[in-house]
């Protein structure tokens, strides 16, 4: 029979029916369909459910095998909806293992009667434990040296629009301690976080970088704390007589113009505190056959960036006791 042949067949047979004989028989689907479900809620079954396992009393410099288990299987028998609760809510137990690791290296081992314990404290009394995989969990440990290394910060730091950074991001932790083999250690002088990427930055914020991890070793802690302080800024315009430094004696080095305006950028907080004699311009005396000497400027407040110097180079001429050399 063909697709539009069975199509045809089911409308034929739906134009049989009323509209009141069609609702009534889905709502009969629908009323068994309920007590199918509630039968099998209440029926004595069998599941088999996880149980996370967490390792707790481990010393700091104490690094475990990476092959323990993180969940074991167990094998459940109750009623229906008493299983779907063990298995949309999985059990969790802490095994407390720091009694086994007092030893440089070594193993230990939860028995199966630990864990057996440890499970039927968790189960409730109608429920009945038929079976548990792995029956027992064994694993390694080694204890590891450890050294302070400092931290470097990797950051693309962006200030929202009128605003600009004061200083630069400071971590609130600058070492951590990195634990692992002796050998591994040496090789380690620093370590880097992740890339932190902030941007659109108005207010003074503190966030977290997460240090970049390492083969083979740990850290005592993963996350330090950064802190970025912005502020609102503007700009002023001062005018500055260019110095000339580096002459030699018996020579004299005129500039022109001898002025140029330097444009700072100043937090609006401290723009009342900057005036000319805060800032510094000079050309050095030229020590190659050039056209024109680039102007330097500098701010001796660091809340004060200079962004731009107008102009920016100066032509210039050099005047001696019996001769005088245009360039």
């Amino acid at each position: 029979m063909t697709r539009e042949q069975v199509i045809h067949t089911i409308k034929n047979i739906l134009q049989r029916f009323s509209l009141r004989e069609v609702c009534v028989f889905a709502c009969f689907v629908v009323f068994a369909a309920l007590i199918w479900y509630a039968h099998a809620m209440s029926s004595v079954r069998s599941a088999v459910v996880p149980m996370v396992v967490k390792y707790t009393g481990v010393p700091e410099d104490i690094l475990l095998s990476d092959s323990l288990p993180t969940t074991i299987s167990l094998e459940l028998r109750d009623a229906g909806r008493r299983l779907k609760m063990y298995s949309d809510n999985p059990l969790s137990y802490s095994f407390n293992i720091g009694e086994q690791l007092k030893r440089e290296r070594g193993t230990f081992t939860l028995s199966s009667d630990v864990i057996h314990t440890a499970v039927n404290s968790l189960l409730q009394g109608t429920t009945k434990l038929q079976s548990i995989s792995p029956e027992q969990i064994v694993g390694t440990y080694a204890r590891q040296h450890s050294k302070e290394v400092p931290i470097r910060l990797v950051a693309d730091i962006t200030p929202a629009a009128q605003y600009q950074l004061v200083g630069q991001p400071t971590l609130l932790t600058k070492k951590v301690t990195v634990l692992g083999s002796s050998k591994q250690l040496n090789e380690i002088d620093s370590v880097e976080t992740l890339p932190l990427v902030l941007k659109d930055i108005k207010d003074s914020i503190v966030s977290t970088a997460t240090i970049a991890p390492l083969p083979n070793v740990r850290f005592a802690q993963n996350e330090v704390q950064v802190r970025v302080v912005t502020e609102q800024f503007t700009e002023k315009v001062i005018v500055k007589h260019i110095k000339t430094k580096n002459v030699p004696e018996g020579t004299h080095l005129r500039i022109f113009p001898s002025e140029v305006s330097v444009m700072l950028r100043i937090g609006i907080a401290h723009f009342n505190d900057v005036d000319e004699k805060d800032v510094e311009v000079w050309c050095k005396y030229p020590t190659q056959d050039v056209d024109r000497l680039p102007v330097q400027v500098s701010c001796r407040k660091p809340y004060v960036t200079v962004t731009r110097c107008t102009p920016a180079a100066v032509e210039f001429i050099i005047e001696q006791t019996h001769n005088v050399s245009q360039r």
